[in-house]
């Protein structure tokens, strides 16, 4: 069994590279083995058929050098926190043992995102229990995070910046991958501008170039006040 370094879970195909991807790319470039989990795959919607949208994600995979991509069949608009689909993300989890996770913060303004965060957290407590029908083995995920949303209208939290100067163009050519989407579609193609001021305003307060900034829901140990 292959275990991954980061699992990133987002409610629909996009949301992982919206939140993260400069993020996702960088951790590629250590090393590090990393998959991404989506909830649906986006359909319906006016612009997009679901054949179209998996091709994009495969794309949009394929750009960002990511080890693993699993689409689950949970209903786009409809996502409901169920002990079925508890179970299934748990499984996932227990299969492929992440280190960390990342998934949507809990505040938001689409509930399906809402509803992936609930279940994310839900999945990591139900990953842990044993006597129970799984075929995998019990695991109980030690890191979970929350990305920074372009859903969100309100301030925010941010505990820490991750400083993605290097890996933000290649955030930028994956979401391009979503042709559909951000592309074709007129109404969408300001995202693009919004997240590379999103990211240049939050490297500013670092003092590099670009940033993607997370919420912990639990304290981070620090071992060096120097190595800040």
């Amino acid at each position: 069994m292959d275990t991954l370094d980061l699992l990133v879970v987002g409610a629909h195909p996009d949301d992982a590279e919206i939140g993260c991807g400069a993020t996702i790319y960088r951790a590629k470039s250590q090393g590090k083995r990393v998959g991404i989990l989506d909830l649906s795959n986006g359909e319906p919607t006016p612009y997009g058929t679901p054949e179209i949208r998996s091709k994009e994600a495969k794309n949009a995979a394929n750009i960002l050098k990511v080890d693993l991509r699993i689409t689950l069949d949970m209903p786009n608009r409809y996502l409901r926190n169920t002990i079925e689909n508890r179970k299934r993300i748990a499984d996932v989890f227990r299969q492929y043992q992440p280190r960390v996770i990342i998934t949507h913060p809990a505040q938001d303004w689409h509930e399906d995102h809402i509803i992936c965060h609930q279940l994310v957290n839900a999945a990591k407590f139900q990953a842990k229990l044993s006597n129970t029908e799984s075929e995998f083995p019990p695991y109980y995920p030690p890191r979970i995070l929350y990305f920074d949303h372009t859903h969100m209208r309100e301030q925010r939290r941010i505990d820490f910046l991750f400083d993605v100067s290097d890996s933000f163009e290649k955030k930028i050519e994956a979401l391009r991958a979503y042709e559909s989407q951000f592309v074709k579609n007129t109404k969408n193609q300001g995202i693009f501008e919004i997240l590379r001021s999103r990211a240049r305003w939050l490297g500013s307060q670092i003092g590099v170039q670009y940033a993607e900034g997370f919420q912990s829901p639990e304290f981070l140990q620090v071992n060096d006040l120097f190595s800040l």
